[in-house]
């Protein structure tokens, strides 16, 4: 990972710098994974982001508002009620590991000065907060280990604090030039130099290791056992001159990019990645608020979702069998005619006699006039056989009737819901996954929120311009595509959505002018990227004048009817089309 020793080294010289000396302010805890220290030091205020999530583990000072629940765990009242007013005495790292301790002076219950800490482990899944006293025993931690979760090591209240394993390698900062030699010689001789620097040094990551191999012209899978004495020299001298980087605070803190796509971030310049793109910050909480900015959201949304995602699927196959099972008996009861036949064939031969429970009967209804078996209810006259029939094929015709209704209504809950998961796949924030909420909840689809965290502010809707200067909305979710159509559309805007797929309602508003045909392609293109079909290669978009557009009586959010359109095929590609700022 990025955020190695080395990086972490350059964090705490930063934190060291602004926060020792400065006051607790203000805890919160906006994730079950995250802590916000609010800090004044020197007349500034700095705001210091803890997270333990598995997924993106990290400390640093940030400028990212986060939202907080409104009742605040338990963890953090703890922390409210210990470090509230608490004095930062010192900031260090352990080890020169991923652990980082900030020392507070603070009161006890009985007013009396104490010290306590808080230890930060960056350690991906097994990342922890853990607060201690003075002596290091627990008093409590973010994520509670016990002997059933791990075996090795527990963390919990009243243990005394035990740092993880693996802190016996050696450590960089202090190793001299024998200590670094004797490290190679008494590894295994059939270990990789790369594996030997990333995995037999405290703080090292993949980024450093084939640096140092870059720098002294070595394959990464060369073996120990084949260094010679001189190589094993050059390779001290490469490993000092960074060291003494680090010593010297000489950082550069770097996100590097392969073509677009971010490859990983560091704090010293690499010249094994000097081909790649790079954007350089001037602190590590710039850098890492800007690249774990949008992984934190998709993160916290993906958290979120999970479970609604998994009930949502299972309601889909549920209507899904339902819906096949409808069709079963409606094919079933399409057959009703013959029931009807026979009642009328029954009372057109009353005065025959049946032969071994069944008449036999002429059928006036087959072009052939054939002979007919009709079958009898032995304990049953004819004429109740014949109303028996009767009685069998109204049944059935009102349970064709009634199944039609329940298919198309089912399709249409298939349809809404399937509209559901695409939105919330499309979600690029918790705002945006909060209305979702709220429109399931008003459907029934899942319990009200007696509290719910919401802004009174509206997320504005995302809006381009067309290349003739017209405003082009879309609906992220249904009760945006329902705004946009049917409060923000005027009779004489134009309409577009992705066919027969789940996607956002598009228009553009034509302010009473004619538009172009580059702009109708333009529009069907955004409508064709904001849908199910993104990644495709085409996809066919329906357009309307709003006028066209009917919501049914009693419909769910986000749906609507027209019977006049036109239609056309297009790329699902927004390049070019100029976004509203």
């Amino acid at each position: 990972m990025s955020l190695d020793g080395v990086f972490i080294n350059s964090i705490t010289n930063e934190l060291d710098e602004k926060l020792t000396g400065g006051r607790v302010d203000k805890i919160h805890q906006p994730d079950k994974n995250e802590l916000v220290l609010g800090i004044r030091n020197k007349g500034e205020n700095f705001k210091l982001l803890i997270s333990a999530n598995s997924s993106s583990p990290r400390l640093h000072l940030t400028s990212v508002t986060r939202t907080n629940p409104l009742e605040p765990p338990m963890f953090c009242m703890l922390l409210r009620k210990h470090l509230t007013g608490a004095r930062i005495t010192s900031i260090k790292q352990i080890n020169f590991d991923r652990i980082l301790e900030i020392s507070f002076e603070c009161r006890d219950e009985l007013g009396s000065l104490a010290n306590k800490s808080l230890i930060i482990e960056i350690m991906g899944k097994h990342s922890n907060i853990i607060f201690v006293n003075e002596d290091y025993t627990i008093i409590d931690s973010l994520k509670r280990i016990t002997p059933q979760v791990s075996s090795v090591r527990q963390v919990y209240p009243g243990l005394e604090y035990v740092a993880p394993p693996g802190s016996d390698r050696l450590n960089p900062i202090a190793a001299d030039r024998e200590a670094f030699i004797k490290e190679i010689d008494s590894a295994n001789k059939g270990i990789f130099i790369f594996d030997f620097l990333y995995k037999y040094i405290t703080g090292f990551s993949p980024f450093i290791a084939r640096e140092i191999c870059y720098l002294t012209k070595l394959n990464e899978s060369t073996c120990l056992g084949e260094l010679s004495p001189e190589k094993k020299e050059e390779i001290w001298n490469t490993f000092n001159n960074l060291i003494n980087k680090i010593k010297n605070k000489d950082f550069s803190f770097n996100i590097y990019y392969d073509e677009d796509k971010a490859y990983g971030f560091y704090c010293l310049e690499l010249e094994y990645l000097e081909g790649y793109g790079k954007k350089s910050f001037s602190s590590p909480g710039d850098l890492l608020d800007e690249y774990y900015y949008e992984l934190d959201n998709k993160n916290k949304i993906n958290q979120r979702v999970a479970s609604l995602i998994k009930s949502i699927n299972t309601k889909i196959a549920r209507d899904k069998k339902k819906v096949e099972k409808q069709k079963i008996e409606l094919l079933n009861a399409k057959n009703r005619d013959k029931y009807r036949i026979y009642g009328e064939l029954i009372l057109a031969n009353l005065h025959k006699t049946p032969e071994n429970n069944k008449l036999i009967a002429i059928n006036y209804y087959d072009p052939d006039q054939k002979e007919i078996a009709i079958p009898l209810d032995p304990q049953l006259s004819l004429a109740q056989n014949s109303q028996k029939y009767f009685k069998r094929y109204n049944k059935l015709k009102n349970a064709a009737e009634e199944l039609e209704k329940l298919i198309v209504a089912a399709l249409s809950e298939i349809s809404y819901l399937e509209n559901i998961l695409y939105s919330i796949e499309e979600c690029e924030s918790t705002e945006d996954l909060d209305d979702i909420y709220k429109e399931l909840a008003d459907q029934g689809l899942m319990k009200k929120k007696s509290k719910v965290n919401r802004s009174n502010k509206t997320k504005p809707i995302t809006c381009f311009i067309s290349s003739g200067g017209h405003e082009i909305l879309v609906g992220k979710n249904n009760l945006q595509n329902d705004m946009i159509t049917f409060k923000m559309a005027r009779n004489e805007d134009y309409w577009f959505h992705a066919k027969n797929m789940p996607g956002s309602h598009v228009v553009i508003r034509t302010g009473g002018d004619e538009l172009t045909d580059e702009e109708f392609v333009e529009a069907a293109r955004i409508a064709a990227y904001y849908s199910k079909g993104k990644n495709s290669v085409k996809v066919e978009v329906d357009y309307t004048k709003k006028s066209n557009i009917k919501k049914p009586p009693n419909a769910k959010p986000g749906f609507v009817i027209y019977d006049t359109n036109y239609s056309m095929l297009v790329e699902p590609d927004i390049r070019g089309i100029k976004i509203k700022e």
